[in-house]
């Protein structure tokens, strides 16, 4: 792996075994929990983290990586730290592979990955891709130990 991609990968890894902790934290029943009727679940902000690390991973090539699984509001807590594991792994493997020379070319003119109204202008580098890989997932972990803390506060379920 490329001595540039090594405390970024690290910090990736970290911030997903924080996710599995929290997902563990929650455990089966807390999984299909959501802080509100219009909010995403507990275990769908998780998914989201895996499928958009998939997604990053995807961008920064130059393999094509998609999702193999289907989207599920409560799933058992196996199957989700299982999805998270393969996110991992998967972004991992990408990343080792990638050379000095393409770790900064251009993937993309522009992004939106905070929201429809900002967009992040271009050229996005691999590099830039791999640094968002750990500012979303630590941004979503937030959320998640929102949630977690709330789940756990007397008279939330």
């Amino acid at each position: 792996m490329l001595t540039t991609l090594q405390p970024i990968v690290r910090q990736l890894e970290e911030t997903y075994d924080a996710v599995a902790i929290s997902v563990k934290a929650m455990g089966d029943e807390g999984l299909g929990w959501k802080a509100g009727p219009e909010l995403r679940t507990f275990a769908l902000i998780a998914e989201h983290i895996a499928n958009a690390n998939l997604v990053y991973a995807s961008m920064i090539g130059p393999a094509d990586v998609r999702r193999t699984w289907e989207l599920d509001p409560a799933p058992a807590e196996e199957w989700l730290l299982a999805r998270l594991t393969e996110s991992m792994e998967t972004s991992c493997a990408v990343l080792e592979a990638i050379s000095e020379e393409r770790l900064l070319e251009s993937r993309a003119d522009d992004w939106r990955p905070n929201c429809p109204e900002q967009e992040i202008m271009g050229p996005l580098d691999a590099l830039w891709f791999t640094q968002q890989m750990v500012r979303h997932t630590a941004y979503h972990l937030g959320q998640l130990n929102l949630y977690l803390q709330l789940y756990l506060c007397p008279g939330s379920k």
